[in-house]
C-alpha cells in the first residue's frame, strides 16, 4: 500500500475572484456552490505543478458536502411550478445534480479520474478525505482533489432559526481543498481518518451547537454549522504543517464522532 501525504491545502470564504480572473468566463452560468468548489480546487492546483508533469487521468476529484446545491434545487422547482415542465429551467436542472460542482473542477482544469461527490449529515468532508485516501493508498490515482463545500440556504436557516428558539443562524458558505498525493511525494503524511456517525434529531445536525473540535495546537473558534468542521481540520493541518512536526484533529458531537491524524512532513 501507497503512503498518502498532502501536499496543499487551501480555504475558501467566499466568492472572490480577482486571484483567478481566467476562471469567471466558464463560470458564467455556475451557481454559488460549483463558485466555491472551483475557487478552493483552483487554490491547491495553483500550489502544485502536478498539472506539468501528470496525465489526466491519475487525478482524481472526491467532493463531501451536507445537503450540496440545495438552493439550486429549490430554484429549479420554483421554475417547475411557475413555468411548467415545458419551461422549467435546463440549466439549473442541471447545476441542481449533487455532481456538477465536480464535473465542472474536471472540465476547468482538465482533470479525468474518478470523481465521487459524498453527501452526509455529519462530517462528509472527512468522509471523502477517506475515499480518496483508499485510491490513492491502492495505486488507482496518484493524486486526488479533495473538496469541502458547503452552501447557505435560507429554508435551512429559517428552519434552524425555529429550533433555536426563534435566534436565526447565520448564513454560511465556503469551501476547503487538500490536494493529496500518492507514493513517495513530499508533504505531511495523511495518517487515520475515523467518521463514525450515529442518528441524531435534526436539532442537533441543523443547529451544531454541541460539537467541539480539539486538536494537537489551537484552533480558531468557528460559528457552529456545516462549514465548520471542514474550516476546523484544515487549520489544524496547516499549523501541523507550518511546524514540520505531527499532529491530530478531533470532532465529538451527539451525532458520533470523527479523527484525522497527520505527520511527520516528508522531504523530497
Amino acid at each position: 500500500m501507497n503512503e498518502v501525504s498532502v501536499v496543499a491545502s487551501a480555504l475558501v470564504a467566499d466568492l472572490d475572484f480577482s486571484g483567478a480572473p481566467h476562471l469567471l468566463r466558464g463560470l458564467r452560468r455556475a451557481d454559488p456552490f460549483i463558485q466555491l468548489a472551483t475557487l478552493a480546487a483552483h487554490g491547491v492546483l495553483e500550489q502544485s505543478s502536478i498539472l506539468d508533469h501528470c496525465q489526466p487521468a491519475e487525478v482524481g476529484i472526491y467532493l463531501g458536502t451536507t445537503t450540496g446545491p440545495l438552493q439550486t434545487n429549490f430554484d429549479f422547482l420554483d421554475t417547475l411550478f411557475d413555468d411548467g415542465e415545458g419551461q422549467a429551467s435546463p440549466t439549473l436542472f442541471s447545476h441542481a445534480v449533487h455532481n456538477a460542482a465536480a464535473g465542472y473542477v474536471s472540465r476547468l482544469f482538465k482533470l479525468q479520474g474518478m470523481a465521487q461527490t459524498i453527501t452526509l449529515n455529519g462530517w462528509p468532508f472527512l468522509a471523502a478525505l477517506l475515499e480518496a485516501k483508499t485510491a490513492l493508498a491502492g495505486g488507482a490515482l496518484s493524486y486526488a482533489v479533495v473538496l469541502g463545500v458547503e452552501e447557505s440556504c435560507p429554508l435551512l436557516d429559517e428552519a434552524a432559526g425555529r429550533l433555536a428558539g426563534g435566534q436565526p443562524r447565520l448564513p454560511q458558505r465556503g469551501a476547503v481543498a487538500w490536494l493529496l498525493a500518492g507514493g513517495h511525494q513530499a508533504g505531511l503524511l495523511l495518517g487515520e481518518i475515523v467518521v463514525d456517525e450515529v442518528y441524531s434529531g435534526e436539532e442537533h445536525l441543523l443547529l451544531r451547537h454541541q460539537e467541539t473540535f480539539s486538536a494537537t495546537l489551537d484552533l480558531p473558534l468557528l460559528p457552529p454549522g456545516p462549514l465548520a468542521p471542514c474550516f476546523s481540520v484544515t487549520h489544524a493541518l496547516q499549523r501541523v504543517a507550518a511546524g514540520s512536526g505531527q499532529g491530530s484533529w478531533q470532532a465529538e458531537a451527539p451525532f458520533g464522532r470523527a479523527r484525522c491524524t497527520f505527520g511527520p512532513q516528508k522531504k523530497q
